[in-house]
């Protein structure tokens, strides 16, 4: 079998954070649940706190980059107050 990349290689969840996923997509995820899913999308499938350089291959680091940026920018919203997201997003139309 041939390997994957490594731009497409992603941790598979444990256990309590596939539950996580499941019941967050059900609106029925416990406090806990919540703060693990995001945590695993975050750091797991977005890999924003990687190294992001495939060596030889600008291609997967462009990919893997785009995966970190996705990442980035929840974490990067999650921070912001509330009321200074609505306005930029006004600005930016």
């Amino acid at each position: 079998m041939k390997p994957k990349n490594i731009s497409l290689q992603v941790r598979q969840p444990h256990k309590h954070e596939h539950e996580a996923l499941k019941n967050l997509s059900k609106g029925a995820a416990t406090e806990y649940q919540q703060k693990a899913a995001l945590k695993y999308i975050v750091e797991a499938l977005c890999r924003a706190h990687d190294l992001l350089y495939v060596p030889n291959s600008f291609d997967e680091t462009a990919f893997i980059n785009g995966r970190a940026f996705v990442g980035q920018n929840i974490t990067r919203l999650l921070k912001q107050p509330i009321g200074k997201y609505d306005t930029e997003a006004e600005n930016n139309v």
